[in-house]
């Protein structure tokens, strides 16, 4: 059986247009999110969220991993 996914705090979601961010609170009926490395956030109603998949996943990590400066 599926675990029952919820967008809650720090979890990464998809809204409906294909957009991926991580939940920053819930508030008024609507769930903030903030797109993966960081921006500027935007609500959209939690019914309007899903889980993201694997790929979706590993394209959050590219942006969230971070880098080490190469010293030259």
């Amino acid at each position: 059986m599926e675990e029952q996914w919820a967008p809650l705090p720090t979890r990464y979601a998809v809204d409906k247009d294909g957009r991926i961010g991580r939940v920053q609170e819930r508030y008024a009926g609507s769930v903030y999110l903030r797109p993966p490395g960081g921006g500027k956030e935007w609500a959209v109603p939690p019914e309007e969220l899903r889980r993201p998949t694997e790929d979706e996943m590993r394209e959050v990590r590219v942006y969230t991993t971070p880098v080490q400066a190469v010293e030259r």
